[in-house]
């Protein structure tokens, strides 16, 4: 759904463009398309569009609805020679060492680029959580978790894989699954 602001006349000819693509107009949409010139509302999305170019901005609109995300935080990793399409959701674990940075997947491993950081943030919303200085785990993934000496974890996983976390990430572990 989305809020449309404008005049009367550019309305008109936005609404069936909106038809087309099967978006509703409500004033209960997270997205606002406004005119040039009119009052953005609070707490909205905004694409603030010139009356003559109300196509674009529909394109515009259309292309962020559409999207598909299913591939928008894939990443390609290479294994024997071939890249592989990976989801994050297939993703075990990353783990950084002398051989550059390595995902960890049911089907095995594969070499990824980028940095350890970089795949922290982009993945957080996925369920991956740091756990040493050289490690990235997939919470999902996750079987068991075993109180380990001096206020450290072992997390073993799905796949019989065991990961250490270490006393400095044991805190974020313990307050991100309320342990």
């Amino acid at each position: 759904m989305v809020h449309i602001v404008c005049s009367t006349k550019v309305y008109d000819k936005l609404l069936p463009q909106l038809h087309k693509h099967r978006i509703e107009s409500s004033l209960e949409g997270a997205v606002a398309l406004v005119e040039r010139g009119f009052e953005l509302p609070p707490s909205k999305l905004c694409i603030v569009f010139d009356p003559l170019d109300y196509a674009e901005a529909v394109e515009l609109l259309v292309s962020g609805l559409h999207t598909d995300g299913q591939y928008r935080d894939a990443i390609t990793g290479l294994s024997r020679n071939t890249f592989s399409v990976l989801e994050p959701k297939a993703v075990l674990y990353v783990e950084a060492g002398a051989d550059g940075l390595q995902a960890w997947t049911a089907d095995g491993r594969y070499q990824v680029k980028e940095t350890l950081h970089y795949y922290e943030r982009l993945w957080a919303t996925k369920g991956f959580l740091r756990i040493n200085k050289s490690q990235l785990v997939n919470l999902l993934h996750v079987q068991e978790i075993v109180p380990w000496f001096n206020s450290r974890y072992v997390l073993r996983l799905g796949s019989g894989a065991e990961l250490e976390v270490s006393k400095m990430y044991a805190k974020k572990l313990r307050h991100t699954l309320n342990l």
